[in-house]
């Protein structure tokens, strides 16, 4: 076991939304973070909370920030009461997504396809970058603005999306990788010509201030902490396709891979 020359009996908050992605980095960290002698606390919550949360100190980090564009209104609001702690994954993007037998490639397409997608949009929980994206700048780019654009939670919205597939009806998700479903589904991203969706993003790793002062190891784990899509991809398929408990398929990952692992450690 890895032990913290800092942790002591210091308890370390970190909330997270229910998303594939963040449900698996949390626990990750959660594990190994509990290897160098913390006390981890995991609270699911919605995306302003989460950003809000650490901002004002009542939790300390959180693994999941989409940055320069899903949550760039968050960060304006926040950045003077936070702190970057590392880059956990940088080849992130957002994008509607369909299922691979819908006939069309391009987001500008869709308006004359109204009828197969049934006019609607499935997305993930209202407060959500992607959400707010989707509404305000994909949907009035594109001519969808009569759309509607259902919120639901990512599993809500892969419930959904699996139903379609097994009648092999027409729809879009609002979607993102790295994400477990497209392992698990025959799925394309549909193209984006006018970029409403911002480029290629980093998953960002986003403390209260004084992070790094009050937990300078956890802070030198979280700066090292790098993961790849496919890595990542491992965690989540056992979470949501095996059926693993997210903390067991943490601490299944990380024993399978402490080489990965120790790099991160060292």
């Amino acid at each position: 076991m890895l032990v913290g020359c800092d942790a002591g009996e210091k308890t370390i908050k970190i909330p997270y939304v229910q998303w594939a992605c963040a449900e698996a980095e949390s626990h990750i960290a959660q594990y190994i973070l509990e290897e160098m002698g913390y006390e981890v606390e995991l609270t699911t919550v919605q995306a302003g909370v989460m950003w809000s949360s650490v901002a004002t100190g009542d939790q300390d980090v959180f693994t999941t920030a989409w940055l320069p564009y899903t949550h760039a209104s968050y960060w304006e609001e926040y950045m003077d009461d936070v702190e970057k702690l590392g880059v956990v994954f940088d080849q992130a993007v957002l994008a509607l997504v369909v299922p691979s037998y819908v006939t069309i490639d391009s987001i500008a397409e869709m308006k004359d396809y109204k009828d197969e997608f049934k006019g609607r949009i499935v997305g993930i929980d209202a407060g959500a970058g992607i959400m707010e994206a989707t509404k305000n700048s994909t949907m009035p780019t594109y001519g969808l603005d009569d759309w509607e654009l259902v919120a639901s939670s990512d599993p809500a919205m892969i419930a959904e999306l699996e139903r379609s597939i097994d009648r092999n009806e027409w729809i879009a998700v609002t979607g993102w990788a790295p994400h477990w479903k497209f392992f698990a589904y025959d799925l394309k991203m549909l193209e984006d010509p006018e970029l409403t969706y911002g480029g290629q993003e980093e998953i960002v790793i986003i403390g209260r201030d004084g992070f790094t002062e009050d937990f300078p190891d956890a802070a030198e784990f979280f700066s090292k902490w790098t993961i790849t899509a496919d890595q990542l991809g491992e965690v989540m398929y056992m979470i949501n396709v095996d059926g693993m408990d997210p903390a067991e398929a943490a601490s299944t990952w990380v024993e399978d891979n402490r080489d990965i692992v120790n790099t991160w450690l060292s």
